[in-house]
């Protein structure tokens, strides 16, 4: 027996065979499957793409799987929402359309409409523009001439001459365009001004290079031609033509000139009102030049005295003179135009009556409706002279129906400085410059003042005013079928928000533009006040500015000022009240929601334990106690609003720490944030004593609402 034992617990030491034998295998690195049969490597590899090809059909069938349940969760949120929808279409029905919230809607229709008149009002009704003013500033600023001299060969006067000296007039043509000749010989004098458009709309395709097959029908490509400067003049008898150049002194203007005859060295020009002065190193500026055919004009020849004027010979009895000291103002601006009127924006290009410029032209001449009498006429040559002193008469055959007509004729013009009062001169004089330097400013203001408007308008006024006067007649929205009884609050918060932000930046627009035109409205009316201009071209531009600034842009401004404001603080009364009567309303479905919740808690318990029956008995004592207890601090606070109505401290006082004891009993931080949450705790704790007071002397006086 004890050997029989001996053999047993020897056989249990010796290790297993087979397993002896799979050990020994495994470390000659050999592999077996799971019921230890061997396996050669490519069984190996086999075995491994199995495995991976497994690996990636579950995780197919995993992201198939989640795909389904994400389709099915949409699905049923579709199913949900348009339940939801249905139901918010059936409440909707019963409830009656809102006229208050209507008339809401129309006062901000109109409120949107007027305020865009308005600004759109302000904005037209500016009959002066920038270019305007420029004008004036460039005039009182440009430098005066004390020596002319002419040149026939070289048209560049400052490498005549040097880098003092230039053209004394500069006119610029425009170019043209390019075009495609289709008119086949078309009689160009039966055109008129109301189908000359039309033709070569049709015949020339403008802009436009002709193709092979309109090249196949013997039309012309007509080539574009750059732009240019004409500076040459000459007698108008088909004479040499010459280039004038001017040395213009810089720094020596209008805005100088009474620092310069304050100073003790000076030289007096003028006389009167038109006094001039000038540092005595220098000559009196240029008053007066001309042509003539007399050699001893003005016996300048005699008198041989540059500083007085000179005369010269431009050829075949044609002489040129310039005078200085005369009892005029300096000349300053000169400018050749066809016709013998210059436009009172100088800057446009005049054209004679029942005459219409080129069509291909990049910027066609119009008749001016109004000129400036401030210019006037020194020379005059016709059409055909002109062109050919400037070397460009071949336009006429490289541009199809291009008329170069002798019978109009082109002149030169020379204008002074304007007349400015000498008791406006100064100090004031550098205002009225500076202003008019930045007088973009109020074309800015206006024009950003635009721009919000017409977003008011069309956001306000339009977009969410369509979206409120809908939900006011109760149009279901789908987007709002979750919480049908907020829909109206949700898309009306929405509306105010938006509202306010852009009246905001309105006023902010108009008090900046407001600032802006103050100022420079009180000088230009000082400028028409104390008689500083007396041209009409200045005289018409300070009227006409004063009246722009003061009737147009500061009126309307004011009024779309006073109606934001009144919108703006309507919005915010109405904000306010919406967040005390959203604050009420909160406060109670806070106390319903819990309760609910704790009796569904309740409700949902195992009903088979006989211990589970009792608690839930006694829970049910409790909810009720402790709804009774809550009914009464939230009446309590709704009585404290009505006795501290008269006393704001005092209503604030109670009502702060009632809505915050309110809370805590809740279990919800409603009106305390979390940063104070411990702190309110501590004065709620503190006025327990308080509210247990104001229940007795409630109940004793039979006031409560228990």
């Amino acid at each position: 027996m004890a050997d029989q034992e001996k053999n047993i617990d020897h056989r249990l030491e010796q290790p297993d065979q087979e397993q002896s034998l799979l050990q020994d295998v495994k470390e000659n690195g050999q592999v077996f499957d799971i019921d230890g049969q061997h396996q050669t490597p490519k069984d190996v590899i086999v075995h491994q793409m199995r495995k991976t090809a497994n690996n990636k059909q579950d995780e197919e069938d995993s992201k198939m799987m989640r795909r389904d349940t994400i389709r099915k969760k949409k699905r049923k949120e579709k199913e949900d929402k348009l339940i939801s929808a249905r139901r918010l279409k059936r409440l909707l029905r019963k409830k009656p359309i809102d006229k208050i919230k209507l008339a809401y809607q129309a006062y901000f229709f109109i409120v949107s409409i007027t305020v865009l008149a308005l600004s759109i009002v302000s904005y037209r009704d500016q009959t002066v523009s920038q270019e305007d003013y420029q004008q004036f500033i460039d005039n009182v600023k440009s430098d005066t001439i004390d020596d002319i001299r002419f040149t026939y060969t070289n048209k560049n006067c400052k490498t005549q001459f040097g880098s003092q000296y230039s053209s004394l007039f500069e006119y610029n043509w425009p170019g043209t365009r390019i075009g495609c000749d289709c008119s086949k010989g078309y009689n160009f004098s039966t055109l008129t001004a109301l189908n000359i458009d039309g033709f070569f709309r049709e015949s020339f395709m403008l802009g436009r290079i002709c193709s092979q097959d309109l090249l196949s029908k013997n039309c012309n490509t007509v080539n574009v031609q750059q732009s240019k400067v004409f500076n040459s003049w000459n007698d108008g008898s088909f004479g040499r033509p010459f280039v004038l150049c001017a040395r213009r002194q810089v720094g020596i203007n209008l805005q100088s000139n009474k620092t310069n005859c304050q100073s003790q060295n000076q030289i007096t020009c003028g006389n009167g009102d038109n006094i001039f002065c000038v540092p005595e190193n220098m000559s009196c500026p240029i008053t007066e030049i001309g042509f003539t055919t007399n050699a001893d004009h003005q016996n300048l020849t005699q008198i041989n005295n540059t500083k007085v004027g000179d005369i010269v010979s431009l050829g075949a009895g044609f002489y040129f003179y310039f005078i200085k000291n005369t009892s005029g103002l300096p000349l300053v601006q000169f400018r050749v135009t066809e016709g013998d009127k210059i436009c009172r924006r100088n800057l446009d290009q005049n054209i004679s009556p029942n005459r219409f410029d080129y069509p291909l032209m990049l910027s066609r001449r119009q008749l001016c409706e109004n000129n400036d009498p401030n210019f006037q006429i020194i020379h005059s040559i016709d059409e055909e002279q002109f062109y050919l002193s400037n070397n460009v008469i071949y336009l006429s055959e490289k541009l199809p129906y291009f008329n170069i007509d002798p019978k109009f004729n082109w002149t030169l013009n020379a204008k002074t400085y304007i007349p400015w009062s000498p008791q406006c001169r100064g100090d004031f004089f550098d205002q009225v410059i500076q202003e008019g330097d930045t007088l973009h400013y109020v074309y800015t203001a206006l024009r950003v003042q635009l721009g919000v408007t017409i977003t008011y308008f069309l956001v306000i006024g339009l977009l969410f005013n369509v979206i409120g006067t809908m939900t006011a007649c109760n149009f279901a929205w789908s987007c709002m079928a979750t919480r049908p009884q907020s829909q109206y609050n949700y898309i009306f918060l929405t509306e105010i928000g938006f509202k306010i932000l852009l009246q905001v930046a309105e006023i902010i627009v108009i008090i900046v533009s407001f600032a802006i035109i103050d100022g420079k409205r009180k000088i230009i009316k000082q400028i028409n006040d104390d008689g500083c201009v007396s041209d009409p071209v200045s005289d018409y531009l300070f009227t006409n500015l004063e009246s722009d600034l003061t009737k147009s842009a500061w009126s309307y401004n004011l009024a779309n000022l006073v109606i934001f404001t009144i919108t703006l603080i309507l919005d915010l009364i109405i904000i306010k009240h919406s967040i005390n009567k959203g604050q009420h309303h909160g406060a109670k479905q806070l106390h319903e929601k819990e309760e609910h919740q704790e009796l569904d808690a309740v409700q949902h318990g195992d009903s088979g334990s006989g211990s589970q029956q009792e608690n839930k008995s006694e829970f049910r004592l409790q909810i009720k106690a402790r709804n009774s207890t809550l009914m009464i601090i939230y009446n309590n606070y709704n009585f404290q609003a009505l006795i501290c109505k008269q006393n704001n401290r005092k209503y604030q006082f109670f009502t702060y720490y009632y809505k915050c004891l309110l809370s805590i009993t809740l279990k919800q931080v409603y009106h305390c944030t979390l940063k104070k949450q411990f702190q309110m705790m501590f004065f709620c704790i503190l006025n327990i004593l308080t509210i247990t007071n104001k229940f007795i002397l409630i109940y004793n006086q039979g006031l409560g609402v228990f």
